[in-house]
């Protein structure tokens, strides 16, 4: 038995340790990043971002993405809008974009290959997320039968949808996901340390509520007395808020940005709030049919159209089934993680996680549904922890209906943007 007192990086799920995990584990890790890389680009182009098409022209087209915009400052000269709230989006991101630019600019017009060099970033950040996340679930002990039935869940969630587009949130679900299995994983807690250090910045640079998670894994993993944990915990509350309402009164971007998206709804409309509990935890994986929102010039595929809230009654079809069974999935999982004493102890910042984004988000923001891809995996990777001794007759029992589910989902979304046009 482990003593409490030592440090928790030391836990490893399994009963060996990591340096014994095959190498065959590491290859299909490898390989499921890989094809979660070309499924993502391939889903960005099936969408419609390609040249000349409305989701590639201009922004708020499916679920208020920006992505229209974000490609013109990666590829471009446009100036972020809201650079505060995006810090290194163009120091970092940009020059990557322009990278693969000038590589497929030899081959493909130069149109076609700064919107595909976009397209290929974001698989390629969201990929490695997904193989991080097929790693960690080899390392738990899932079958490989079992595997692929979940990550072929996870490759056809709802919200791959906006995912996968040329925008941060692809790249923030990909470095959170490293973020989240890194410290399980790795066995040097120096090196968990300098990767969470950095996965900081990453997260925190590329949007700034996710500076959250890995500053929370860090304050987690790699501070060892209880002592030192409150004081960097003061500190860091204090050169947050601080920070903050520094940037809130000297910066108009930050202001104006909180006021415009800023919903209040967990404070207004506490029961409209507690519907979006179920949204939190289904749509990203299983969405309903979406609406589209007439509006001449502005046409736009939405789950809330006009500001409308999110309704129970979006499920009332086919997807309700997938959405039931992914809830089963989900919660038997967490039961199960959370009953385990090897996997307990990484349950809860997934959840909190999960519980952050959800207050945050019926406080401030627009389209829910928009922002799911920054807890996305969360949601797997409570199953993940918690699906090592489900049996293939369970999963393939809810792989059925769910799969089937976001399928019709994803038709539905293609078919909604196909009746848009400029």
């Amino acid at each position: 038995m482990q003593s409490a007192t030592e440090p928790q990086s030391k836990i490893v799920i399994r009963s060996e340790p990591a340096s014994s995990v095959p190498a065959s584990s590491y290859r299909l890790a490898l390989f499921i990043g890989f094809a979660a890389a070309v499924w993502f680009t391939l889903l960005s182009g099936w969408l419609g971002m390609t040249p000349g098409t409305v989701i590639a022209a201009r922004h708020n087209v499916l679920f208020s993405s920006d992505s229209a915009l974000w490609v013109q400052r990666m590829i471009g000269d446009a100036h972020p809008a809201a650079h505060v709230v995006h810090p290194i989006e163009t120091f970092l991101w940009r020059p990557l974009c322009r990278a693969f630019q000038h590589l497929l600019v030899l081959f493909l017009p130069l149109d076609y290959a700064g919107l595909l060099a976009t397209r290929l970033l974001i698989a390629a950040i969201a990929g490695i997320g997904v193989g991080f996340m097929a790693f960690l679930a080899l390392h738990n002990g899932i079958k490989t039968t079992q595997l692929v039935l979940l990550f072929i869940m996870y490759l056809l969630f709802t919200c791959n949808s906006t995912a996968a587009l040329p925008e941060h949130f692809g790249i923030s679900n990909g470095l959170l996901s490293i973020a989240f299995v890194f410290p399980i994983v790795a066995t040097s807690p120096e090196l968990t340390a300098i990767v969470l250090a950095a996965l900081i910045v990453l997260c925190g640079g590329t949007t700034l509520s996710n500076i959250v998670f890995p500053a929370v894994s860090y304050f987690h993993y790699c501070l060892r007395s209880m002592r030192t944990k409150l004081y960097v915990a003061t500190a860091a509350t204090v050169a947050g808020l601080g920070t903050f309402l520094f940037l809130y009164i000297r910066t108009w971007t930050l202001s104006h940005y909180i006021a415009k998206y800023s919903n209040l709804r967990l404070l207004r409309h506490p029961l409209q709030a507690a519907v979006y509990v179920i949204s939190t935890l289904v749509a990203p994986a299983v969405g309903p049919t979406p609406h589209v929102l007439r509006v001449p010039g502005w046409d736009m595929v939405s789950y809330e159209p006009a500001l409308e809230p999110f309704h129970m009654s979006y499920y009332f079809g086919f997807q309700a089934i997938g959405a039931i069974a992914w809830a089963i999935l989900l919660f038997t999982c967490i039961y199960k993680g959370l009953r385990d004493e090897r996997t307990r102890v990484y349950m809860w910042l997934p959840l909190g996680w999960l519980l952050f984004n959800f207050i945050l988000h019926n406080m401030w923001g627009d389209e829910f549904v928009l922002y799911s891809p920054h807890w996305s995996w969360a949601l797997m990777g409570l199953v993940i922890l918690g699906a090592h001794d489900l049996s293939r007759r369970f999963i393939a029992a809810t792989f059925v209906p769910v799969v089937a589910s976001q399928i019709v989902t994803l038709f539905a979304i293609k078919h909604a943007l196909q009746t848009i046009v400029q």
